[in-house]
């Protein structure tokens, strides 16, 4: 019962067909209620008939033949001090004044009255209906009309015959609906759900199915790339460390080629360490698994440290590295702030022309006064070097694009620096933007938006 619960058929059935029994019995009531309410107005109506008969008995003061009228209902004369003189069903010495009841009352007050009482012993109702006559007295006349429930009773074989039919009715509209509503969903192709003829309500549903199909082809698409990326930048450091070991194995070489075989294995072997490592820190930060936990940090302060890593590259192609605006407060992951910058500053070194110049400035927006808290921080790294072309400017952010391949292999690059800034920036839910003219240099402008 429980793996059916879970169903949507079973769900829409159910309640289709328990809105149905519901309707059922809402009808059966006011159809009960109204005949039971006919039923007794018919009497009401008998009960006046019979009255209109009746009152030239007793204008003929016949109460003798009144006696002995052929009538099932009760036939009681009062006179208008309340005292009982005649009654057809039992001896009127016997009766207590009727001079405070309801029918008599509304007789003398009305000309004719109808009122009725409910016997819960008798589980029936009486019905009264009383006329004054012209001598003043109330001619009072009344019946038995059994109660709703005795009358529920009487019809229970025709209603349980409804109710049977009714469940059988509702059992299989309740079927073929939540069939036919369900039909539709069970078309539906997962992998082109935008082809399907679907409900207006479920279309964004579909809509989102879809472009999620269409981010996985893209993801996969992506690991692909980034796999044969990833084997061919191994690839090359590992043959030419390989080469070069075997060559040093077989012996035979002078001291200077010794040595210069050993530099070239170390300096390959270390350009596959940063490349390995590059790689880890682009899918920590795709995968969103770093561990450590955001803090308060001056953007000015890193990027200081930054700078001190860089100035001997800096000072080998006379590069000056300027640093400008305020401390540039934010909330976030040291190590990666840090590595973000520290790529940034070093791609501006790295593509920069001889002399040129790495200016670094940081602005906080719309301070408030109150917390002192900045709505955005924005640091932009601004270069003199080669710049980027514009139909680059989308892909240099790809793992391992390179726009200058031969001068990225000679800096020693990994391709996947601005992969990492790019990552890193949205692991801190910061937007990023390149502005860039050939050979005028480029700019690369980091917003930080408040947490």
């Amino acid at each position: 019962m429980r793996i059916r619960s879970k169903s949507l058929t079973f769900r829409i059935f159910l309640s289709t067909f328990l809105m149905g029994a519901l309707i059922y019995f809402i009808c059966a009531l006011l159809f009960i209620s109204n005949l039971y309410n006919y039923f007794e107005e018919q009497i009401y109506s008998e009960l006046e008939t019979e009255s209109l008969f009746l009152e030239d008995y007793v204008l003929k003061n016949n109460l003798s033949q009144l006696s002995n009228f052929n009538t099932k209902n009760r036939i009681t004369l009062i006179h208008k001090n309340g005292i009982v003189y005649f009654d057809n069903f039992v001896d009127p010495s016997t009766l207590e004044n009727h001079g405070t009841r309801t029918e008599f009352l509304g007789a003398l007050s009305y000309g004719n009255y109808t009122s009725s009482r409910f016997s819960e012993t008798m589980m029936k109702k009486t019905l009264y209906y009383a006329k004054q006559l012209e001598s003043g007295d109330v001619l009072r006349i009344s019946c038995d009309q059994h109660t709703v429930g005795v009358l529920i009773l009487g019809m229970s074989q025709a209603l349980l015959l409804m109710l049977i039919i009714a469940i059988i009715i509702s059992a299989l509209v309740a079927s073929f609906t939540s069939k036919k509503i369900i039909e539709p969903l069970n078309k539906i192709d997962l992998e082109n759900p935008q082809n399907a003829d679907i409900y207006d309500e479920l279309k964004p549903f579909t809509k989102r199915i879809s472009e999620e199909n269409f981010e996985k082809s893209q993801r996969e698409e992506l690991r692909k790339q980034f796999t044969a990326n990833v084997s061919h930048e191994l690839k090359t450091p590992l043959t030419s460390i390989s080469g070069f070991a075997e060559i040093l194995k077989n012996g035979g070489l002078d001291e200077n080629t010794t040595k210069d075989f050993a530099n070239t294995i170390y300096e390959e072997s270390q350009r596959l360490i940063n490349l390995v490592n590059d790689i880890i820190k682009v899918s920590k930060l795709d995968e969103k698994s770093i561990c450590q936990e955001k803090e308060k940090l001056s953007l000015r302060e890193i990027v200081k440290e930054v700078f001190e890593v860089l100035t001997a590259a800096a000072k080998q192609k006379s590069i000056t590295l300027n640093l400008y605006g305020d401390q540039g407060y934010i909330w976030g992951v040291r190590s990666v702030i840090y590595e973000m910058l520290y790529n940034l500053v070093d791609n501006a070194i790295k593509y920069n022309k001889e002399n040129g110049f790495v200016k670094v400035t940081i602005e906080s927006q719309e301070e408030d006064s109150v917390d002192k808290k900045a709505s955005s921080v924005r640091i932009s790294v601004e270069d003199s070097g080669i710049g980027i072309e514009d139909k680059e400017k989308e892909r240099i952010f790809e793992r391992f694009y390179r726009v200058d391949k031969s001068r990225s292999k000679e800096n020693g690059g990994t391709g996947l620096g601005l992969s990492i800034v790019k990552h890193a920036a949205k692991y801190h839910n910061a937007n990023i933007k390149v502005n860039s003219q050939m050979g005028k240099g480029s700019e690369f402008v980091i917003t930080f938006n408040k947490e």
